[in-house]
């Protein structure tokens, strides 16, 4: 069996897509990555995870770039919303090391945007603090 370890995990939405489309499936990514990235900061201060929550429905339904989760103190487990120069809505999970947690959750996560009928593609180890780094490659993106 091949274990498959990324640093990060990218989904691209279909060019036709927004912030917007995300609103309805938000809640279910932003829980499993708090999932994945439990920690005692976080069973200590619901609040905190509720906090980010809102913040970044608010801003996908205003179709705005949303926060993401991007804190130290939730278990090393990073949503990340990148600014795109062609336009299309990405975002990434990152942690701080090669492991086969983020090639699990992204593909959790695409399985969440699968069964809301959103297109995507996913790719891995393509952020550009890892360019110096050797970085998992895929034979072609999945496209879902």
């Amino acid at each position: 069996m091949v274990v498959v370890k990324a640093f990060t995990g990218h989904i691209v939405l279909s060019e036709r897509y927004s912030y917007k489309n995300l609103t309805e499936v938000y809640p279910d990514i932003h829980r499993k990555v708090i999932e994945a990235g439990a920690s005692t900061a976080t069973q200590e201060d619901p609040s905190v995870v509720d906090l980010l929550l809102d913040d970044n429905i608010r801003a996908m339904k205003a179709d705005k770039k949303p926060a993401g989760i991007n804190r130290f103190d939730l278990g090393g487990v990073r949503l990340i919303f990148p600014i795109r120069e062609d336009g299309q809505v990405e975002f990434y999970i990152s942690k701080h090391s090669r492991c086969p947690e983020v090639v699990g959750l992204t593909e959790s996560i695409s399985s969440i945007l699968k069964k809301a009928g959103l297109k995507h593609t996913t790719l891995y180890d393509r952020s550009p603090m890892l360019n110096s780094r050797s970085t998992f490659q895929a034979s072609a993106p999945a496209v879902h």
